[in-house]
């Protein structure tokens, strides 16, 4: 169900949803993740939105 099938994006400034390079984006766009035909997936980012600590941390997030 493309990029809602996870559920909804984090979004605590309420910005318009965009690609992770975008300018105008959400902290909860963060891109695809791919899987290998064994549902593993490799890799590593960074983002200089997401917070893990204060009023705006991801932890605990549903």
């Amino acid at each position: 169900n493309g990029c809602t099938s996870a559920g909804p994006h984090f979004n605590p400034h309420q910005k318009t949803h965009g690609a992770p390079t975008d300018e105008a984006r959400h902290v909860g766009d963060l891109g695809n993740i791919e899987t290998d035909a064994q549902g593993n997936a490799k890799g590593s980012t960074t983002d200089s939105l997401v917070k893990l600590i204060g009023p705006h941390s991801i932890i605990g997030v549903r």
